[in-house]
């Protein structure tokens, strides 16, 4: 006699018969497999083993006909709800852009090392992607394939060195000499900068409120970016967005030399500018990083100075921090780095002139080469 509702059965000849659903007809109805063993249990164990591996098959069945671009849908909506709009908005840009048109049309199960080195290949060759970019799309596309649980393994050409440029000690005289004969809002921007190390999207968001005179420091918490419109409907390819600064060590309280910290405070009360205001605008609108970036290069374009980015006056900041002997661990902080690698990858590298002082100062040469220098 059958068990209720388990389809197993005590047959006549002393043996324990089970069934299970193989398959469907074409006209629907179930296609029953059968199982036989000794005992009651063994039978029911060798069908629900049976009926696990059916399981596994199917789900893997299933997971080979999704397409690569369903799983990639699904980490966006994920990154939507966690991120801030503009990671979400560059994560995105990535996807859509590079991706997406290359890997979004095979299926999950197609996915091997093989593919993800061809991925590589097209981007390098046919992109002509600068090394950076290229590893920018493939941190993205690891943690795609990590959400998706496809164990790929990711080989990248080492990523270059990223070159850096500085004003040296004449073309800050140049440029310091006319800030000072035309000191305005935009003038302000460019030597917090220079000063303090600032990013161009942090200086777009400063308000004076964020300038704290009792205490000599200068708070950073928010950034200014353009970041690509999720409004299909819109015209408008991108959209500026007033977030929190770039990381959570970003967010910060940056000391400032009390000469600047004198004229930020002269200036202020001379104009008679409120604090709610911010300081490129002078008014409740925040100006947009492209805007302030082509009035920075009018002012270099007067100063004969055109071959410089506004990234370069952050550059020029650490650098003469590091030459004057600041540890790298506080410029890490001031400059609102992620870790401190970034800073010592960045800066911490003396030129050759510093490195001949270090050798010609720090070690004794064998008497002889010193008697023949003394000699001559």
């Amino acid at each position: 006699m059958g068990r209720k509702g388990e389809n197993i059965f005590h047959r006549k000849d002393g043996r324990w018969e089970a069934r299970y659903v193989r398959g469907y007809r074409l006209d629907g109805k179930c296609q029953y497999g059968y199982l036989y063993g000794k005992t009651y249990q063994e039978v029911k164990n060798k069908r629900n083993e049976l009926i696990l591996k059916q399981d596994v098959l199917q789900e893997k069945k299933k997971k080979s006909s999704v397409l690569f671009q369903e799983k990639i849908e699904q980490w966006l909506k994920k990154q939507k709800i966690s991120v801030k709009l503009s990671t979400y908005s560059y994560y995105s840009s990535v996807v859509y852009k590079h991706i997406s048109p290359l890997l979004g049309n095979i299926t999950i199960s197609q996915i091997h090392d093989g593919i993800i080195v061809g991925f590589i290949e097209k981007l390098i060759h046919d992109n002509h992607l600068k090394n950076s970019t290229l590893h920018e799309v493939i941190g993205v596309l690891k943690q795609i394939l990590d959400f998706c649980d496809i164990p790929v393994k990711i080989k990248l050409p080492k990523r270059e060195k990223r070159r850096i440029s500085v004003f040296n000690t004449l073309e800050r005289d140049k440029l310091e000499n006319y800030i000072g004969l035309h000191l305005n809002n935009i003038s302000i921007g460019i030597l917090l900068s220079l000063y303090a190390g600032l990013r161009i999207g942090e200086v777009c968001a400063l308000k004076w409120e964020d300038v704290h005179y009792n205490s000599g420091v200068l708070q950073v918490s928010k950034t200014v970016s353009r970041v690509r419109n999720l409004n299909n409907l819109s015209e408008n390819k991108t959209v500026l967005v007033l977030t929190s600064a770039k990381t959570e060590n970003s967010i910060r309280f940056v000391p400032i030399n009390n000469q600047l910290m004198k004229l930020l405070k002269n200036y202020q009360t001379t104009h008679h500018i409120g604090n709610s205001c911010f300081i490129l605008s002078n008014s409740s609108h925040f100006m947009d990083p492209r805007t302030y970036y082509n009035k920075f290069k009018a002012v270099l374009k007067s100063c004969d100075l055109e071959k410089y980015n506004y990234h370069s006056l952050r550059h020029t900041f650490a650098t003469n921090c590091i030459e004057k002997g600041l540890d790298p661990k506080s410029l890490s902080e001031i400059l609102g780095h992620s870790n401190i690698q970034i800073t010592l990858s960045l800066y911490v590298h003396p030129d050759m002139e510093q490195k001949k002082k270090f050798m010609n100062h720090s070690f004794l040469c064998p008497n002889f080469l010193r008697q023949n220098s003394s000699q001559k």
